[in-house]
């Protein structure tokens, strides 16, 4: 098969790709490690020291995407399980231990400190170097001009103002304003519209509030060409035959193909069949339709439409389930992404953690205080670079009285008991270091699909080049040889002192949102083949990759590497999305295998906000507040 529109179908390269790409990663310079091993031996495949990077500035800058040492320790419990020699005595105790400082276990800890009674503690352990899990920032100062870009998670849509969950309920709580500044476009320069985060542009109903740029790389028939803002124009000044236009427009332009008469219809339906599926019973909008799909639900959800439920395309939404009010929707998103979320969470819990008192101004902006984290003697401690090992009663389950946690952190291994546990992990980690998991729950750890994901944050000194095009975000079509799909810049939110420029010839950050999808072929060959890709090449060779094909995009129009790129900064998540596949939601069943892992162990209950399918903040939180509530009486 040969590559399509806006996205690929596998090729026998890709197959051959996938199979060997590993072995240049086994090859690398190998730590010693934690375990005491030498990373490599028997067989195992670890990163090394040129495998993370430049990290900007700032307190993020030795925390971006998972760390060499969390791949590592990862890897190596998954092969070799907990090391058989390990002598721990639980000399530390605590009311609630919480494995996992992302949304979820941040919702947890939230939930537990309303809740908690006089004197009860709880220590929060994440094997990162800093809070967040994927809503995290990188920081760049480039000619003396701070800017600040997501990890990954970031956008949302300002929720209405009350409600008991979800994004309403921590909306509040929190405190975050629902008014916000943006730069203004000066009248005297070209036309340009901007995103606010660094998705919505590839929003099909979203899509006219940007000036999104398609490239078209050349072929036997026609040069490299721009087509700016082309569905406006019917896609008239694309290269494509009319059949495809036709296609493609149809699709763009769906609407809402089917109505339900409920919710519960609409999940147990379009729950059973891929969101590609739905295009092929419900539009005849062909093949182009899906493939185009495939870059915003691949953004959204780590693989493409073939591998989607139609059920998650409607929560998003997408063509042909489109919820019209949408539109009306104020997206926006805050300068590190959803660390805005993030650090205000951290205010709350541990009021020192952000310098400064509690301004919206000054918990966004200001630095974070690690020390804050751990300082004995206050009721909410965080423990980050802590890798949990094991966790497990201290008896049956149903009978026990606490619960025992090995750790590692610095290449020590250190005890801790706690009353209860709330496993803020993702089931690949969950399945692995919870020793009395019942068959039930492993399986349904083991019926998650997990989609790799890089995240690549270049600052720019100038984007007179973007200027020039017309386009502030650009979507191709990936070559064999070259990087990702999509890139834009954001109208930066201006906070404060901090008031970046939306001049062409002032510095910006250009994010590439990278998933790993190649439609055609089973999700989970998928997911390994892109983690492998993710996984094996060392920083200068992504840095090397990212170059040259903006050099093949953006060349024509100035773009010249050595005076315009200031920086480059590598997020890479190995396991940054949970796939809502058809049947997730529990299809026609009505039970999928977030619904099991929703039932509490004894003492240990779990959240992850894989758990809800569509990975988003509050969701996420809900899920930890859930899991706290339900072992909450065994405190």
């Amino acid at each position: 098969m040969s590559k399509t529109l806006f996205g690929r179908n596998i090729t026998r390269r890709d197959l051959l790709n996938g199979v060997t790409v590993g072995v240049g990663y086994a090859a690398m310079p190998q730590p010693r490690h934690a375990f005491g091993q030498i990373a490599g031996s028997a067989g195992l495949q670890l990163v090394g020291n040129d495998w993370y990077g430049y990290g900007g500035v700032g307190t993020y800058r030795s925390s971006h995407g998972n760390t060499p040492e969390v791949v590592n320790t990862a890897h190596l419990l998954r092969d070799r399980g907990m090391p058989l020699d390990v002598d721990v005595e639980y000399a530390e105790e605590c009311d609630l231990a919480i494995v996992g400082g992302g949304m979820a276990g941040l919702g947890a800890a939230l939930e537990f400190s309303d809740k908690r009674g006089t004197d009860q503690s709880c220590i929060l352990l994440d094997n990162h170097p800093m809070i967040g899990g994927e809503a995290k920032e990188n920081e760049f100062n480039v000619n003396g001009n701070r800017l600040i870009a997501p990890q990954g998670a970031n956008g949302f849509f300002i929720p209405p103002p009350s409600g008991d969950s979800g994004d309403p309920y921590y909306y509040a709580k929190l405190g975050i304003p629902r008014e916000f500044s943006f730069r203004d476009w000066p009248d005297e320069q070209k036309p340009l519209r901007f995103c606010n985060d660094n998705y919505g542009y590839l929003v099909a109903g979203l899509q006219n509030k940007t000036s999104t740029g398609y490239f078209f790389a050349n072929d036997d028939r026609q040069k490299d060409s721009w087509a700016i803002d082309p569905f406006s124009s019917q896609l008239a000044d694309t290269p494509l035959s009319q059949g495809a236009k036709a296609n493609l427009q149809r699709w763009f332009s769906a609407g809402r193909l089917r109505d339900f008469q409920s919710s519960e219809e609409a999940r147990r339906e379009l729950d059973t069949m891929s969101y590609e599926d739905f295009l092929k019973t419900a539009s005849n909008s062909g093949e182009e339709g899906a493939r185009y799909a495939d870059l915003f639900l691949a953004s959204a959800c780590g693989l493409g439409s073939d591998a989607v439920s139609a059920y998650a395309a409607s929560q998003l939404p997408m063509p042909g389930l489109f919820d019209s009010s949408l539109l009306n929707s104020r997206r926006v998103s805050f300068p590190g992404g959803n660390s805005g979320f993030v650090r205000h969470f951290l205010k709350r819990l541990i009021p020192d953690a952000i310098v400064g008192e509690s301004s919206f101004e000054e918990i966004v902006t200001n630095p974070i205080n690690p020390a804050a984290f751990d300082r004995p003697g206050q009721p909410i401690r965080m423990r980050t670079s802590s890798t949990v090992l094991s966790v497990a009663h201290d008896g049956p389950p149903g009978d026990s009285q606490a619960v025992d946690l090995i750790y590692t952190r610095d290449g020590k291994y250190y005890g801790l008991r706690a009353k209860s546990v709330v496993m803020a992990t993702g089931s690949w980690v969950t399945k692995h270091i919870v020793r009395d998991l019942p068959e039930s729950h492993s399986a349904a750890c083991s019926a998650f699909v997990h989609a790799p994901f890089l995240v690549a944050n270049v600052a720019l000194t100038n984007w007179r080049f973007l200027h020039k095009l017309g386009c502030t975000a650009a979507i191709w079509d990936r070559d064999d040889d070259g990087f990702g799909f999509t890139c834009n810049i954001r109208n930066p939110m201006q906070i404060g002192q901090y008031k970046p420029s939306l001049h062409p010839d002032q510095p910006v950050v250009l994010s590439f949102y990278t998933p790993f999808h190649r439609p055609g072929i089973d999700p989970k060959a998928q997911v390994a083949m892109g983690r492998a890709e993710l996984l094996s090449l060392s920083y200068k060779q992504y840095e090397s990759k990212i170059l040259k094909q903006m050099l093949r995009l953006f060349r024509s129009s100035g773009f010249d590497p050595e005076k315009d790129v200031a920086g480059l900064i590598l997020n890479r998540w190995g396991h940054g999305y949970s796939v809502p596949y058809p049947g997730f939601y529990g299809g026609a069943s009505g039970q999928g295998p977030g619904d099991v892992l929703r039932k509490n162990v004894g003492r240990i209950s779990f959240a992850h906000s894989e758990l809800a399918g569509l990975q988003h903040y509050g969701p996420a939180a809900d899920e930890g507040r859930r899991a706290f509530q339900q072992i909450a009486d065994l405190l």
